[in-house]
């Protein structure tokens, strides 16, 4: 469940906020760092819709840095910010379909929805993610078996559960393996998030707790489990797909649209001296990030900014003549 009538965060019902473009996320914990420089990136690539975040917990602290209107939405330029409490059990990777059904079905989302992780970053004008979903729901091709055969064990597995619960055969057969960090559709589409839940809900009915990320290794029928949850839909949701391969999330050279720095080790959290000493200097997502710290949202102090900045500068000095390969 959702409830955005928690104290601090904005009311659905009362502030009549339906947006024709609707960015979302969700965030616990440090995450807010994150989420504030995901949306630095992208406001500053001409954005002007509404983002509207799913949180655990207070509000970040850079919010008091923002002006907050009488409808609760805060401004960031000529864009909108909401914030809604949830209080769901399930993991947030697991979340996210429903999630962003909520926003359609509540009337928040009115034409175009957009799904980031919040340690994704946008590299390009935001005119690109406009033309993008015209032509179907954009996916990313992980880089972690992005290849999955249409006959892989796993998906042929898959392709079982579904079959015993009455689905029928894939509408898509799919060779490539999509990350599950960014999903952008028209809302016309939604048919995409209903099968992804679907999915989840058999895979929950496998034996994969709600709350979990992960489950076991890979050589599980579910592991990363919001991901193959989504593959499932790729392959069953009667849509059309528009998608980047594994350079879409700067994963490998020649993208340009975003930097997904997945991993433990946020940019918010490393330590570049001691990560680059240990062969591993920054990759260009950590670099993006710090270049998109600085506004319009503040997630740093000055001085924290300027100090990460030069980490960064020195670890990167340091990969020049010592890195793991």
């Amino acid at each position: 469940m959702a409830t955005p009538t928690a104290p601090g965060n904005t009311s659905a019902s009362q502030s009549q906020i339906g947006h024709d473009q609707v960015i979302c996320t969700l965030y616990e914990g440090d995450f807010h760092l994150g989420v504030a420089v995901l949306i630095n990136s992208i406001v500053t690539g001409g954005f002007r819709g509404l983002f509207w975040v799913g949180n655990r917990g207070d509000l970040p602290p850079w919010t008091t840095q923002l002006t907050r209107r009488e409808d609760g939405l805060f401004e960031i330029g000529d864009a909108l910010l909401g914030f809604e409490t949830i209080d769901s059990t399930s993991h947030f990777a697991q979340f996210k379909p429903e999630f962003m059904c909520s926003l359609i079905d509540k009337g928040i989302a009115r034409k175009h929805i957009w799904y980031f992780d919040p340690d994704i970053t946008v590299r390009c004008g935001w005119e690109f993610f406009e033309r993008w979903v015209r032509f179907g729901v954009g996916l990313c091709q992980e880089i972690t078996m992005g290849i999955m055969a249409s006959n892989h064990p796993l998906r042929c597995e898959w392709v079982e559960l579904v079959r015993a619960a009455g689905w029928g055969e894939p509408f898509l057969q799919q060779e490539r393996y999509y990350n599950s960090g960014f999903v952008g559709m028209n809302i016309e589409h939604q048919a995409f998030l209903d099968t992804w839940k679907a999915a989840q809900h058999l895979a929950n009915a496998a034996g994969v707790k709600q709350d979990h990320f992960q489950k076991g290794s890979r050589e599980e029928t579910f592991y990363t489990v919001d991901q193959d949850t989504m593959n499932i839909a790729a392959m069953y949701a009667q849509v059309p797909l528009t998608t980047l391969g594994p350079e879409g999330m700067g994963f490998i050279t020649g993208g340009f649209t975003m930097h997904h720095t997945v991993g433990l080790t946020k940019p918010w959290r490393k330590k570049f001296l001691l990560s680059a000493l240990d062969g591993r200097p920054p990759s260009g997502g950590d670099k993006y990030f710090l270049q998109c710290a600085s506004g319009p949202l503040h997630p740093f102090t000055p001085g924290q900014l300027k100090r990460k900045r030069l980490s960064a500068q020195w670890a990167t000095l340091i990969g020049r003549f010592f890195r793991r390969f």
